[in-house]
């Protein structure tokens, strides 16, 4: 889209630029004039400009300059609540006025670690095939943010696993749909499930949590308590990355995918522990409103649904 003018109403003097609008989104989605100057290119100067621009035609602060970025004003929240139905709009408008239909758009979508790095690289390639001008980036997120990432523009559409922690209903002005599950199992290195006494080989194991929302790792806690009488302490392991090279080297144990360490050939040095139980978390797609939502945010949903499907299928099914 060109940087055309945007007037916004007979009435009152806004004669408000996409360009700055755009400026204003990326400043109070990523919390930083610096941060917000190299996502779109600019000069820190440009941004500095725009906001400034803004503030001045609307003649209230929406920012608040802060020692290591900034933070929206109240003001600021309302206008970013605008700002992201305007380009909802726009966007709506590029859509129709796409004469060759060709879906087309940008999302940003945060995910939580084990599903980041578990089925994201598969969605980004089919998008990319299928969807060749929808620009999709990536965040990693914890559970817990989804319904507030969301809704505040930081991201177009979360996919989560398990429950969200934040006591929100999803009804309050999201629509959620729901994804292929995901089935995660005890793994372990061979020496922790081969060893001749268990108990005592898993004696001063640690579990090792991928995302700390997530409950499966609690449910794992449980279980070691009830069959061995161990109380293991939970480590934080930051990504699905490092739970498993900790699990290979015997430092605990992980609730990592099974369609990732289903099987001997793809176990990467991981073997799932018998014994313990195994749980299958409910994946969802957490976007705004469905009067809001982009043709596009709906293509990428429908690619995570085959994509999840595919993964399910790649591996057996555990006797």
């Amino acid at each position: 889209m060109t940087a055309d003018p945007c007037f916004l109403g007979d009435n009152v003097s806004l004669d408000l630029a996409l360009y700055q609008l755009r400026t204003f989104r990326e400043v109070a989605r990523l919390g930083s004039f610096t941060k917000a100057a190299r996502s779109l290119g600019y000069a820190q100067s440009s941004v500095t400009s725009h906001i400034r621009s803004l503030e001045s035609r609307l003649g209230m602060q929406l920012v608040q300059r802060l020692p290591h970025g900034v933070r929206l004003t109240p003001s600021g929240e309302i206008f970013q609540e605008y700002t992201q139905r305007i380009f909802h709009v726009v966007d709506e408008m590029a859509s129709a006025l796409n004469p060759s239909g060709e879906m087309e758009g940008r999302i940003t979508i945060g995910a939580s670690a084990l599903l980041l790095e578990t089925r994201m690289g598969a969605l980004m390639h089919e998008c990319r095939y299928r969807y060749p001008k929808v620009q999709v980036s990536l965040r990693q997120m914890p559970i817990s943010r989804a319904y507030e990432a969301v809704r505040s523009g930081e991201v177009d559409v979360a996919l989560v696993h398990g429950e969200c922690t934040s006591g929100d209903s999803p009804a309050a002005g999201l629509t959620e749909e729901v994804l292929p599950d995901l089935e995660v199992v005890p793994v372990a290195a061979p020496s922790l499930v081969d060893a001749p006494d268990p108990a005592e080989a898993l004696a001063n194991v640690r579990v090792l949590a991928v995302d700390p929302d997530c409950a499966s790792h609690q449910v794992l806690v449980a279980a070691l308590r009830e069959v061995y009488g161990i109380d293991a302490p939970v480590i934080e392991a930051g990504s699905m990355g490092g739970a498993r090279e900790l699990a290979r080297a015997g430092y605990g144990i992980a609730m990592l995918p099974y369609e990732s360490v289903g099987t001997a050939e793809n176990g990467g040095g991981l073997t799932p522990l018998p014994g313990l139980p195994r749980v299958r978390l409910t994946v969802r797609a957490l976007w705004a409103g469905r009067e809001l939502a982009r043709p596009a945010v709906s293509a990428v949903c429908d690619v995570a649904t085959r994509v999840g499907r595919e993964g399910r299928a790649k591996v057996s099914q555990p006797a």
